[in-house]
Formats: C-alpha cells, sequence, structure tokens
C-alpha cells in the first residue's frame, strides 16, 4: 500500500519542493531504479553522475516513506557493529572497504548537500551518543577508541564533559563523532531528487512498479500507465517492500519508529538542551534521540511493543523519559506526531543482493538511514557496473528469506520489553 503522507512538521519547516509526473507510456533507459527514498535516489544519482542513462520509479511521492519521515540524524555509524565486530563479521579485507564507506557515509551527505545546494535546515554539529550507566560507559570509550583509531573524528566524553554537551546531567559519560548532525529528512530526500533530475535521471512519482518481465537483453517494469526497458535493474523499497522482487520482503522486519516535536521551545530553555546543536541518541535498545530544529522545537521519538492507540500513548512516555534528561521540559507540549518504516535485519548489518541476470538491491538501514543509503549509493553504482563481488564494499548475498516471517513480523516489537529488561541491566566493565 502507499506510504503515509510526510510529517506536517517537516512539510511546514521544507523549503524544498519536487514533483514529478508519472510514467506514461513506455520508456527506455539503462538502469531503471524502483524506489524514490534516499536509497534509490543516491544510487539513481551515483550512476547518472558515472553517465549511465537512469529512470526512477517512486510509487507514491518523493519523501513519502521513511527518508522523508525519519528523526533526521545524520550517524556515519552501525547500530550494534563497532569497527572491530565489523572486521569480525565480514572478514579483514572486506570489512575495511565497508567501514571506509561508511566513515565516508556522512561525508558523502554533507558534501552533497553543498555540491547541489539542497535547502534542508543540515547541521554539522556532531552527533554525541550518551552512556545511561556506567558500563556503557565504559563501553562508549571502547567505541570512540576503535573509531579514533581509525582516523575518525571520535572522542570519548567522560560525565562532566557529556553533560555540557547534553545540557544535562543525566548520564553517565558517553562519545562523540564530529562528523555527525542532522538534517530535515524531507527537505533533503526532495532535494537529492532535484539533484538527481539536475544530473539527468528521469524521475516519475505516482509509479508503483506492479511487474517484472525478464527479456532477452534486459528487464521490462510495468506501472499502471507504462512500462519500461532496461539494461539492469536497481529495486531499493527497505521496508516497503511487496511481492514485485519475490523473497525480498521477507528478508527483512519492517519496524514503525515514532517521532515527536515539541512546540517552539522558550529562548533560555532551548538555548540550555544540546547547546551546541548536536544530534543524540543514547545507548538503550529502547533509544531516547532528540535534536532540535531551526526554529527550537526538540524532535524526539520512541518505540511500542504493541502498536495499537500509539498516537495517544507514546507522548506521554516521551514527555516523562525528556523529563527525566531535561527537567525544564516539564508541561512542554507534543503538538506533533508522526511515523515510518525501518527495515532491520535479524544481525543488524545490511543486505546487497545482485542476480547474474542484472536485477539489484540492497536492504537493511537498521535506523541508520541517512548516512548509510547515501554511502551505498556507490556501492549499488558499483554493483551495476560489474565490479567483481571481492571488490564491493558489501558482499553480495543471496535471499535469505527469515523462518516463519509472518509470525515474526506481527511479534517484533515485543522483543522490546527483553531490551527494556537488559536496558535496566549494567554491563561488565
Amino acid at each position: 500500500m502507499p506510504a503515509a503522507p510526510p510529517s506536517a512538521l517537516y512539510e511546514r519547516l521544507a523549503r524544498e519542493a519536487f514533483g514529478a509526473a508519472p510514467l506514461e507510456g513506455g520508456a527506455e533507459a539503462d538502469v531503471a531504479v524502483v524506489g524514490g527514498g534516499i536509497a534509490g535516489l543516491a544510487a539513481a544519482l551515483a550512476l547518472r553522475r558515472a553517465g549511465v542513462a537512469t529512470l526512477l520509479l517512486e510509487a507514491a511521492t518523493i519523501g513519502a516513506g521513511a527518508s522523508g519521515r525519519n528523526n533526521g540524524q545524520v550517524i556515519p555509524t552501525l547500530t550494534r557493529h563497532d569497527p572491530e565486530a565489523v572486521l569480525k563479521a565480514m572478514g579483514e579485507g572486506r570489512g575495511e572497504r565497508f567501514l571506509a564507506m561508511l566513515q565516508a557515509s556522512a561525508d558523502r551527505l554533507f558534501d552533497t548537500i553543498a555540491r547541489y545546494a539542497i535547502d534542508c535546515d543540515a547541521v554539522r554539529a556532531g552527533w554525541i551518543q550518551p552512556a545511561h550507566t556506567p558500563g556503557r560507559a565504559r563501553l562508549a570509550a571502547r567505541r570512540a577508541a576503535q573509531w579514533a583509531g581509525r582516523g575518525a573524528p571520535a572522542e570519548y566524553l567522560d560525565a562532566t564533559a557529556m553533560a555540557a554537551h547534553l545540557g544535562s546531567a543525566a548520564y553517565a559519560g558517553g562519545w562523540r563523532h564530529a562528523g555527525g548532525g542532522h538534517v530535515n529528512p524531507l527537505a533533503f530526500t526532495r532535494g537529492l531528487a532535484r539533484a538527481a533530475q539536475q544530473e539527468g535521471v528521469r524521475i516519475h512519482e505516482h509509479s508503483r512498479a506492479l511487474r517484472l518481465v525478464r527479456e532477452a537483453d534486459g528487464w521490462r517494469v510495468f506501472t499502471a500507465r507504462g512500462a519500461v526497458r532496461c539494461r539492469k535493474l536497481v529495486v531499493v523499497t527497505a521496508a516497503y517492500a511487496d511481492s514485485l522482487w519475490p523473497g525480498l520482503a521477507r528478508t527483512v522486519v519492517p519496524v514503525d519508529s515514532y517521532q515527536l516535536a515539541t512546540e517552539i521551545l522558550p529562548p533560555g530553555v532551548a538555548a540550555r538542551i544540546l547547546p551546541g546543536d548536536e544530534a543524540a541518541s543514547d545507548t538503550r535498545y529502547d533509544l531516547r534521540y532528540f535534536h532540535k530544529d531551526r526554529e527550537g522545537r526538540l524532535i524526539s521519538g520512541g518505540a511500542l511493543a504493541i502498536q495499537a492507540f500509539a498516537r495517544q500513548r507514546l507522548p506521554p512516555v516521551v514527555r516523562a523519559r525528556l523529563g527525566a534528561v531535561f527537567p525544564e521540559l516539564a508541561g512542554i507540549d507534543f503538538p506533533f506526531f508522526w511515523g515510518g518504516r525501518i527495515a532491520m535485519t535479524t544481525d543488524r548489518l545490511p543486505r546487497l543482493h545482485r542476480t547474474p541476470d542484472g536485477l539489484i538491491g540492497w536492504t537493511g538501514c537498521n535506523g541508520r538511514g541517512l548516512a548509510l543509503a547515501m554511502g551505498m549509493g556507490e556501492v549499488m553504482r558499483d554493483a551495476v557496473l560489474g565490479v567483481a563481488d571481492e571488490q564491493l564494499a558489501l558482499a553480495p548475498t543471496k535471499l535469505a528469506p527469515i523462518p516463519l516471517h509472518g509470525l515474526v513480523r506481527r511479534t517484533a516489537r515485543l522483543a522490546l520489553l527483553h531490551y527494556r529488561r537488559r536496558d535496566r541491566a549494567e554491563i561488565p566493565g
């Protein structure tokens, strides 16, 4: 089903606009891209800049999916895997290539913003991860050391330094990556579409890909009112995957993530909270995360084990959590509420797929889609251009549907109860 409209807040703040006509009749391209989120747009832009005739199909409008409705934090790391864990999981050579891509992903995003003058309230003041227990603070120190050892602008923050960055003494320490930041993701996605179109990518909104047909010299993609012939086909539909590529949707668990925003904070309150205008997300599995928009609202969010009546149930929970960190928020209202769908993999690592007949895609942003999608754009370009498997930054794998996917999809959020127990437990030093 089509994605819901983007958030009212991001729409209100967005100074980027984009529109494209649906596909009508026949069209041809070297490569067709299905999915007009950041992942698809980044791949299309990278391909076009490499001289590949590229056409992109979006089922709804640019930014209607999670790309335009996430929290807006730009974080050039993974959620669970630090560099040593990546090298262990992927092997030395592959892991090094993947880490180099990941480390450069925020640079690629902010460089793209600058190159195409994307007006998306981009702030590159850094990202901080506050540690909610002393054990997590020791983990943060190791995490910072691993990234710093690779040349990343990472540093450990003790409790005093964290309090200065955060505007709150609620945490035991943590770490900071100066390469991170935050954007209005809806405005960024629209601006990225404008950039791709400016480079020559043909974009069609309201053009859901309904059927793929393999032909002798490539593929034909059918929409309601047209069809595209192409040599190769890129499918990047993430958590909104359907039956277009059989089995793809069952390789990830789509999880609803909710975002909330306060009213505009009083100037004194806004100045005390995140005084350096960084983005923050803490060490809990059941995350506390927040940053400010350009007008002084605090944008946060959360998750629920049971989704029913989320609009009524979640704001009081988030209000209490934020109040424990920032007591000055007592009595502040949350008039903005929206959600998006994240593609989660069982091991929290992304997946790249490539078939011998020219079908290519990746999925599994695991909540780090803004920076990671920009980095993966060039990986997708390389996969389309025929770079050997062993030289790609992410190893192509066959589709591996999650066992009992239907049951897992329906019950995945109940794991949040387990994660909350883990959050309450200290970890060894």
